[in-house]
């Protein structure tokens, strides 16, 4: 117990004792602690006295800047207004009369923000430094303007501040605005010079001509001896290719003042050049550069109008002196090329004539082409294709010069190369889509040549991309012609010659429009129409493939099958001995008259150039069969059938040889299919029925030469075996208006009226 006793003891002890130390050791903590924070609030109040000596030095600074600069108390002012509005507006406006008192405050904001900025008002002049935030204060007005529904006519401003809200308003982007502002101080000041400049550099902006012209003459009115606005009014005019003897006018006013210049006389010669004077503008021209020989330009007009008049060695001469007064003057090279052109004996100067032209970037992509022409007589057709894709690759952007190398490639048969050349440019424009259609119109063409039909998927596609390039210029009369086309190629005859009267609006007095409209004509059947047109046609493009080819197809359609072939040979011995269609068509004349062994030696050459050209297998394979030579022919059909399986008029015709040769049993299988292809194709239904019969299948052929009549009402040969079939029979009754209907199509047939004659006499016979 005593041992107990004591363990307690000893432990109070030290527990006691651990407690007094834990307490004198946090007394000197705090101590510390006091003593840092008597330290901090001493720096605490002399941070405070710091800041208090701050704010009073910032409070005289302020002072002493708003009484050296006023206006930025009305900045301030027009600040805490327009927060105050701002606060409203986000509460919502109670009443009509808290609208009307706002609107009044706005309106105050606004004539002091006007009265505390340095303008005139004419965003034409170099601008003047406007104080720091005064066009955030006017983007936040106009914000406020907006919301309320307050339109520029209710401002109720003078001229001037109008012209200044408009420059403010222009200078933050609110161009709109700007110009309602402009107009409203034009009603109060119909002559006031800083807002009518400032409408017209805002119709220059948004490429208005004519309403730069409207405010120019405006100007002109209250101002009409100001020569600057005389010469701006008559650059206009010529821009915007109005009456250009208002610009005349401009120019005399000009010279009758004493204040014309060299370069006014210079623009009077140009005006007159293009009103159909040559030999008046070369005699000013003579005096302008008797003063001042140096005017290059003048010299190239000088050049321009003697090649007007057929004077292309004064011509040469002028653009020489334009070319000695400025080694840089592109256009003048660009001349200089053309003219030389035409002599063969000077290509060469030509060529460095345009390959200065072209390096000055100059002529645009008609003088690229003329170098490459030049080119390609120089030194090769490789050199000039060269050429071509090197000038391409230095601007790839050029559209224009993109379609006519795929053109180039185009006529060349190698359509992939074409095609990827388009895929390829930069933008998909107008010319681009023309050239995409020129090649789908190829590949059409190419397909049809091989099937005898027009694919209309190709057709189609063709169709779009005239279409889309009619979407970005629906001016292109060529497009609309693209349009006409493929619209014919699908039959839809009515659409085409809609699409063949907006090109032929757009491309006035063109020959290509007459010649598509003629060959419209002819697919309608209208020869009379068609004659006038293709003879409309020949005033410009007479001896040339195009009216050889439309004439010999006006003759083959009026039947005369040797004036046909005459036109054909022109076109093929004198013009383009590549022409598939002209040679094609000259086949089909040349069986009609007999000429098969012409036929073949056409067919053969069709081959040589292109083997794989189905359609002119199928006319030699034609004409073989019409001179009895069943087997070869019989070779062909296969080998076309072998290329394209589902080509309704091979399979008939194969199985016509086929029984021609005696194997009728291989006959019926092709024909069907072909039926199955074509339900119309009436050569299959006949041949079928001429099988039938050759069976002894009497009920099958008279029904298949019925189907055969009723797609080709005029099929003599179905009638003829029709009517043999039911006069054999017997039945006289059936046959007699067969044989007529014969005799309705062809009145010369013997066969048809002696048969007709026996059936009428065995009816007599019955009813007596």
């Amino acid at each position: 117990m005593d041992y107990l006793l004591l363990t307690i003891t000893l432990l109070l002890g030290a527990l006691s004792g651990t407690v007094i130390w834990w307490m004198l050791r946090n007394e000197a903590r705090i101590r510390l602690l006091q003593i840092d924070l008597a330290a901090d609030r001493v720096e605490l109040r002399s941070g405070l006295s710091r800041m208090e000596t701050s704010i009073e030095m910032m409070n005289l600074s302020s002072e002493a800047l708003l009484q050296s600069n006023p206006e930025n108390q009305g900045a301030i002012a027009i600040h805490k207004v327009l927060k105050k509005i701002e606060t409203q507006m986000s509460a919502g406006l109670s009443d009509s009369n808290t609208v009307m008192s706002t609107a009044k405050e706005l309106n105050s904001a606004m004539r002091m923000l006007l009265k505390s900025v340095d303008l005139d008002g004419d965003i034409c002049n170099e601008p003047n430094p406007i104080q720091p935030g005064a066009l955030n204060l006017t983007d936040r007005l106009f914000s406020l303007l907006k919301i309320m529904e307050i339109d520029a006519k209710s401002l109720g401003l003078n001229t001037l501040e109008y012209a200044k809200f408009g420059e403010l308003l222009y200078r933050c982007g609110h161009l709109g605005w700007s110009k309602f502002c402009y107009q409203e101080a034009i009603e109060k000041s119909p002559g006031h010079t800083a807002s009518l400049r400032s409408l017209t550099y805002l119709a220059k902006q948004d490429g208005n001509l004519e309403l730069q012209l409207d405010w120019i003459e405006k100007m002109i009115q209250h101002d009409p001896d100001n020569s600057e606005l005389l010469r701006s009014h008559a650059s206009l005019v010529i821009q915007s290719g109005v009456n250009e003897e208002r610009a005349e006018r401009d120019v005399l006013r000009l010279e009758a003042m004493g204040k014309d210049t060299p370069a006014d006389q210079s623009l009077l010669s140009g005006l007159r050049s293009r009103a159909g004077s040559p030999y008046e503008v070369i005699e000013r021209l003579e005096k302008i550069l008797l003063e001042e020989p140096e005017r290059s330009e003048d010299w190239l007009l000088k050049a321009e109008m003697h090649m007007e008049i057929n004077e292309f060695e004064n011509a040469l001469l002028s653009v020489e002196e334009a070319i000695r007064y400025n080694r840089q003057f592109g256009e003048a090279w660009g001349l200089k090329a053309r003219l030389l052109a035409s002599n063969t004996l000077r290509h060469e100067e030509a060529l460095r004539a345009a390959r200065h032209a072209v390096a000055l970037n100059s002529g645009g992509t008609e003088l690229i082409l003329l170098k490459a022409n030049l080119i390609a007589l120089e030194e090769g057709e490789i050199s000039a294709s060269e050429t071509l894709q090197s000038e391409l690759e230095k601007n790839p952007s050029n559209d224009e010069l993109r379609a006519h190398i795929s053109d180039l490639l185009r006529q060349s048969g190698n359509l992939e190369d074409a095609q990827k050349l388009l895929d390829s440019a930069i933008e998909q424009t107008s010319k681009i889509h023309l050239a995409r259609a020129r090649i789908e119109l190829m590949i059409a063409d190419k397909e049809r040549d091989g099937t005898g039909e027009n694919d209309e998927s190709y057709i189609t596609i063709a169709k779009k991309s005239f279409e889309n390039a009619i979407e970005l210029d629906r001016e292109s009369g060529v497009a609309w012609l693209g349009i006409a086309r493929c619209e014919r190629s699908l039959k839809n005859y009515d659409l085409a010659k809609e699409a063949l009267d907006r090109s032929s609006r757009l491309l006035d007095g063109e020959p290509i429009v007459s010649a598509e409209a003629a060959l419209l004509a002819l697919d309608n059947g209208d020869l009379v129409e068609a004659n006038r047109l293709i003879e409309a046609a020949s005033v410009t493009l007479e001896n040339t493939a195009l009216i050889s080819y439309l004439r010999g197809n006006l003759a083959s359609m009026s039947g005369n099958f040797l004036a046909a072939r005459n036109h054909y040979d022109d076109v093929l011995e004198i013009h383009d001995p590549l022409h598939v269609r002209a040679r094609l068509n000259r086949i089909a004349v040349s069986i009609s008259l007999g000429l098969f062994d012409s036929a073949m030696d056409d067919c053969r050459v069709l081959l040589e150039h292109s083997p794989n050209l189905t359609l002119a297998k199928c006319r030699m394979a034609d004409t073989l069969m019409l001179i009895a030579n069943w087997s070869q022919a019989k070779d062909l059909w296969e080998d076309v059938l072998d290329i394209n399986g589902n080509h309704p008029h091979a399979l008939t015709q194969l199985a016509a040889c086929n029984i021609s040769l005696g194997n009728p049993d291989q006959a019926e299988a092709p024909l069907n299919k072909a039926i199955r292809l074509d339900s119309n194709f009436s050569s299959a239904w006949h041949n079928r029925g001429l099988l039938y019969l050759e069976w002894g299948e009497e009920d099958a052929a008279i029904q298949d030469f019925e189907t055969t009549i009723k797609i080709e009402p005029e099929h003599i040969d179905a009638r003829l075996h029709l009517a043999s079939i039911h006069h054999s029979a017997g039945r006289w009754k059936k046959a007699a208006p067969l044989w007529r209907a014969v005799l309705d199509i062809d009145s010369d047939n013997d066969v048809a009226r002696k048969r007709l004659g026996h059936c009428e006499m065995q009816i007599s016979t019955s009813l007596n």
